[in-house]
């Protein structure tokens, strides 16, 4: 009995409880937030194209036991969020910025004060795009992040989010994620670690095809990386 309350509790106390925000421009954004007491660290998360935020459920288990916040948003058109099912506009996805923007209020008005942003593909994009315009983010990691995705480019807003950390992550067998990475690598102008895998894919699918990649961008976030200079992030 002792034990099945122990696991139920230990379930209550990760669990990810549903938030709804609103973007600049007004739109509804749905969000799936892990909130621990008295964090002073957290973490927005972007998801790819025809995905939510449910891909992020394991890695906020992880920040969760780490003592960092975090909060995943359902993009405008995915998800639970507005204009979800609907043929989305260009300037929809280059508006999706302000989802992400809406999830670092949330976790600022719950008293975090340094944001690390975790996107994958498009969602990397967006990350680097939101970036570049606050410098309240501390962190970035970019899965699979490409140069343009639906006229969301990375290029200049890497360069302009200057010398804070960045880590890009690529697969060997997805087609242009190598080559991308590898490009941004370039465009970064602080600390940086660019990891290729030899297998898992693209975006969050890496995830869960490798299973060292959680790990990894666990110690990035956390600053424990060791990085070939011998700093730490």
């Amino acid at each position: 009995m002792l034990s099945t309350c122990l696991a139920l509790w230990m379930s209550a106390a990760v669990a990810a409880t549903p938030q709804s925000l609103n973007a600049e421009d007004g739109t509804r954004i749905h969000a799936e937030a892990t909130l621990v007491k008295g964090a002073t660290k957290g973490v927005v998360m972007a998801h790819m194209i025809s995905r939510d935020s449910s891909d992020w459920t394991s890695l906020a288990k992880r920040l969760e036991s780490a003592n960092l916040s975090s909060i995943a948003v359902d993009l405008r058109g995915h998800g639970k969020s507005a204009k979800a099912g609907d043929a989305l506009a260009p300037e929809d996805y280059t508006a999706m910025v302000m989802d992400l923007a809406a999830g670092v209020q949330w976790l600022r008005s719950k008293g975090v004060t340094e944001v690390s942003c975790v996107g994958a593909s498009l969602g990397a994009n967006l990350c680097a795009q939101l970036s570049s315009a606050d410098p309240g983010i501390v962190n970035l990691v970019l899965l699979s992040p490409g140069l343009n995705y639906k006229g969301v480019t990375s290029g200049a807003a890497l360069k302009a989010y200057g010398d804070r950390p960045v880590l890009i992550v690529a697969a060997d067998d997805d087609r242009f994620g190598p080559r991308n990475a590898e490009a941004l690598e370039g465009m970064a102008q602080g600390q940086v670690h660019y990891e290729l895998l030899m297998e898992g894919g693209h975006g969050t699918r890496m995830l869960t095809r490798a299973p060292n990649l959680e790990p990894l961008v666990m110690s990035w976030l956390a600053g424990t990386f060791k990085l070939m200079s011998g700093d730490l992030v």
